[in-house]
């Protein structure tokens, strides 16, 4: 059987035995999701980057105390969302005043052409979304996610989570409204 094909359970066993070409595996399968997500909270592809190696870092590591209490994937989200925080909360710290190159990389959005502008918008929509609503939007849409699944790494009941994504689609086609008449 090729490893590929292999499901989480399987290669994180594979791995606990010190099999790590399994662990690629699952970075493999998973660094694209978890970098969403990380990006969903920072809004900056570099420190996006970093953070998802953090966590990738930090789950190796750590892999062994996984209790399979849920599933791989849902731990690793949560794992994700929780370093995102922390992360986050750590720059505000050190960040009283905005830099030159944050000013430089501000007007440079103003010089990208239509394409990029359009996803730019979506990407601007997206972030004007309160955080909730945001992270239980782009796990539902783009990751594919059932509501039970995100109500678990969010913390949130399920109920909670369709509230949530209801309330993040009628806020996009407000703010996509606003933004055709500007």
């Amino acid at each position: 059987m090729e490893k590929n094909n292999l499901n989480d359970e399987i290669l994180i066993e594979n791995f606990l035995k010190g099999d790590e070409y399994s662990f690629r595996m699952l970075f493999e399968r998973y660094y694209d999701n978890v970098n969403r997500i990380v990006y969903s909270y920072t809004k900056n592809y570099d420190d996006a980057k970093d953070v998802t190696q953090e966590i990738f870092l930090k789950v190796y590591e750590s892999l062994k105390s996984f209790k399979k209490k849920s599933k791989f994937s849902t731990w690793l989200y949560r794992v994700s969302v929780n370093m995102s925080i922390s992360f986050l909360r750590k720059k505000s710290k050190e960040k009283n005043f905005f830099s030159l190159e944050e000013v430089g990389d501000f007007e440079e959005k103003f010089e990208e052409d239509k394409p990029s502008y359009d996803r730019n918008l979506a990407e601007k929509i997206l972030f004007e979304l309160p955080e909730k609503q945001r992270l239980a939007f782009i796990l539902s849409q783009k990751e594919g996610k059932r509501y039970k699944e995100i109500a678990q790494i969010l913390n949130v009941s399920e109920k909670a989570v369709e509230a949530l994504v209801y309330r993040a689609r009628e806020n996009i086609k407000i703010l996509l409204e606003k933004n055709k008449s500007m």
